[in-house]
């Protein structure tokens, strides 16, 4: 809890008369939470049952934060006081031993939370430790459960692979036992191969003579149409000059003009 000036109380001047236990008491209140508790609180072990290897959790963490903020907030307070009271001293007759009171009265409650301070921190790592400790405690559990299970899949895994290579063992013993076969079978089939190719090469030559020779016929049958053509208009041709001579003829056959 963090206790803040009153317009009263900062008007006035602050007497620091107070005693060493008093101050001790005012501080701790300031803080909210007792010096000696909180640092057997982060100080002590946790102490796991033998039959549970897992730390317990460490429980919702403290506000670290909120603190260190209410630390830094009574320093400031502590601070202010001393600062007032300082000032209120020039008006007493011994200025120097109203000044070294205040100052040991600041002194003592900066010490005070100074040590807080420190205790908040050694919290703040504790409880980070405990819970490091716990995830890792809790990852080797599981992963220690998990144990059997992958040293059996290992297993089926080395004997899958072991009846596998004696499988291929037995598959590569039955083709070596079997190679001469093969290779008979595998003369046979080019045998069979090079038959076939045989044939359809000669296949396909006879299909190119008979191409050929349709070739060659139809050149002929059309050569012997064009001579059949020209040989009809040759004989057309002879004909009509025929007749034209014919007619030639006739014309020139009536009575001479000389009487022969």
């Amino acid at each position: 809890m963090i206790v803040k000036p009153l317009p009263a109380v900062m008007a006035r001047p602050v007497s620091f008369s107070a005693s060493p236990i008093a101050t001790l008491a005012l501080a701790s209140l300031l803080l909210g939470a007792p010096l000696g508790a909180a640092h057997a609180q982060a100080s002590a072990p946790v102490a796991a049952p033998a039959s549970v290897p897992i730390p317990p959790d460490p429980g919702k963490p403290r506000d670290f934060e909120a603190e260190r903020k209410a630390i830094n907030d009574s320093r400031a307070w502590t601070n202010y006081r001393f600062a007032v009271a300082e000032r209120a001293c020039y008006s007493k007759f011994l200025v120097t031993n109203c000044i070294d009171k205040a100052k040991d009265v600041q002194r003592e409650e900066l010490h005070v939370l100074r040590a807080k301070d420190l205790e908040v921190g050694d919290a703040e790592r504790a409880y980070k430790a405990a819970t490091r400790d716990r995830e890792q405690a809790l990852r080797r559990a599981e992963f220690e459960a998990g144990q059997p299970g992958r040293a059996a899949n290992e297993q089926a895994s080395r004997e899958a692979f072991d009846r596998k290579q004696q499988e291929q063992a037995l598959r590569d013993a039955q083709a070596t036992g079997q190679a001469p076969q093969r290779a008979a079978n595998a003369e046979a089939y080019q045998k069979k191969q090079d038959d076939y190719n045989a044939r359809m090469k000669e296949a396909q030559q006879k299909g190119a003579e008979s191409a050929r020779q349709r070739q060659e016929n139809v050149k002929t049958y059309e050569q012997k149409q064009a001579d059949a053509v020209q040989r009809q208009k040759d004989l057309d041709e002879r004909r009509a000059r025929a007749e034209e001579k014919q007619k030639q003829g006739g014309q020139n056959s009536g009575p001479s003009p000389f009487g022969f």
